[in-house]
Parts: structure tokens; sequence; C-alpha cells
């Protein structure tokens, strides 16, 4: 038995991918599949494992596992990857729309570039600035759920002469389960002007810093944009590149939710039987 798989990052953001249509991964215990494969150094290594299956309300479904092994509602980065590595292999064209756990989305494949539509989202479910009882004072942050959970802190959130790192302030954060029952990935922002920033982004799953996130960049802008910090269409400076995060304010929603950037593919391969045997279920 063995695996055939495509290695991709959209601005470092990297993922491992594989088409699952015809069901090759059944045997396989694939929490256990995912940790084992996502191992930086000892295996393939990425931020998460993404499947292509079939749906049948759209051209194709996506299923995405986090670095830990456990399965996520959605993947801005990892999203537009699986767009491109569906349209190579001709299971969709330039246009197309792909299925979560999250809803249905549109994507636009432009050459290396690809663009995702999100769906829309209620104002009213943005949450600006909450407080945070944390290192023993109050903390202001904001709260958006785009895909998955999102934080939004500017950038005075983070204070090093407090934190040895921000690996180690993100992750307080992220844990901070009497707050986020889920956990909550954690956006640091620095604002260079109205349509430019900058993001740092600690990711729940992963449990470390990430060199991009989509969901992040997308959930940072349009928090920003209701503080009336920026305005669209705004371009995210990322550890791995740059993104691009557009949409519109409605007097009750946001709509036309874009994120786009580079899908970029690194190699294609085949995971060897011995890195499955201790994945294979009971």
């Amino acid at each position: 038995m063995s695996i055939p798989f495509t290695k991709m990052h959209g601005c470092g953001n990297d993922f491992i991918l594989i088409d699952n249509r015809e069901k090759i991964l059944e045997s396989l215990s694939l929490s256990n599949f995912v940790k084992e494969i996502c191992k930086r150094r000892f295996n393939i290594g990425a931020d998460g494992l993404i499947l292509l299956e079939k749906s049948s309300i759209a051209n194709f479904k996506m299923r995405y596992f986090n670095a830990d092994g456990s399965e996520g509602e959605m993947c801005g980065n990892g999203a537009r990857c699986l767009c491109r590595f569906a349209y190579e292999l001709d299971v969709a064209g330039k246009e197309m729309t792909f299925e979560t756990e999250n809803g249905i989305y549109e994507a636009y494949i432009h050459d290396s570039h690809v663009k995702i539509k999100f769906p829309a989202i209620k104002r009213n479910e943005v949450a600006l600035n909450q407080v945070l009882s944390f290192n023993n004072q109050n903390e202001t942050y904001h709260y958006a759920y785009v895909g998955v959970p999102h934080t939004v802190w500017l950038q005075d959130a983070f204070d090093p002469s407090k934190w040895p790192s921000f690996h180690g302030w993100g992750s307080a954060i992220r844990n901070r389960t009497d707050i986020f029952p889920q956990g909550t990935n954690v956006n640091l922002v620095e604002i260079f002007d109205q349509h430019h920033i900058k993001i740092r982004t600690f990711e729940r799953g992963v449990e470390e810093e990430t060199f991009a996130c989509g969901s992040g960049a997308t959930a940072s802008a349009i928090v920003l944009r209701l503080l009336n910090l920026i305005e669209p269409p705004v371009t995210v400076k990322t550890l791995g590149g740059t993104l691009v995060i557009s949409f519109q304010l409605t007097e009750e929603m946001i709509e036309d939710i874009f994120l786009e950037g580079n899908a970029v593919m690194v190699c294609e391969g085949i995971i060897p039987l011995e890195s499955l045997e201790r994945c294979v279920s009971g």
C-alpha cells in the first residue's frame, strides 16, 4: 500500500494534499495518519493535510486536518491550495465551488494565484472590544468566526517584556478554554496605512505560529474595518508572503468576502508503506 501526495503552500502555510475520491485512505486511522505524515524532520511535514473528496452539491469536497490530527471546519490558504490541486487534476475548471464543513465556497484560478469567496457573515456576529483578564490585567481583543474561530489583537497587546516569545503568548490565549471552549486562533496585527497591514498568527491545531493564515488574515481585515481603522481592499503582509482581502459592508452583513494569494506546487511523491503501518485502523 502506498499513497500518492502533492505538497503545496500558500504564503508558506504548507499542506499535504491527497486525492481521496476513491477512498484510498479507508483502511487508515485518519487522525494517526495525519499526525505521522505532518511531523517535520521525521516525515513529509506540514501545517495540515487536505483530502479532495467527491461531493453531490459542489465540484468537490474539502476535508481539512490540522497537524495534530484534529479535523477542522475550514482553512483559507489550504482551500486555495486544494482548488489549484483540483484544477490541475481536471476535477474543476478555473471557476469552481467546493463543499466544506462550514458551507459552500467559490473559487477562481488565475495561473498560480487562487481567489476564494467566503460565505457572508452577519455584522452582529463579530464581537468587538471584548475584555479578557489576562496576565494580571484586562486586555482588549476582538472576535470573528470566519470558517474557524479567530481572536484579533492590536500590536501593543503583545508585550515582549512580559512574554518570552510570541509562541508563549499565543499559546496562552489559544488555551483559554474558559473563554473559548473549542480553543481559538490568535492574530496579532500591525497597521501600516488604510490598505496595508502586517499579521502574525498562532494557529489552533498546528499549535505554533504559522507563516500565514488565510482565514486569520480575513478575520483581521474585517475586524479592523469595523473598527474604522482600514478600508478594503487590504494587502496583508504575512511571514511567508502577501495576501489580499476584499469585502463589502451592508447595514447588517459582511458580503463578497474574498481571499487571494499564491498557491504553489512544491513537489509530488509517494507515501510508502513504512509510513503507514502504524496508522492502519484496528
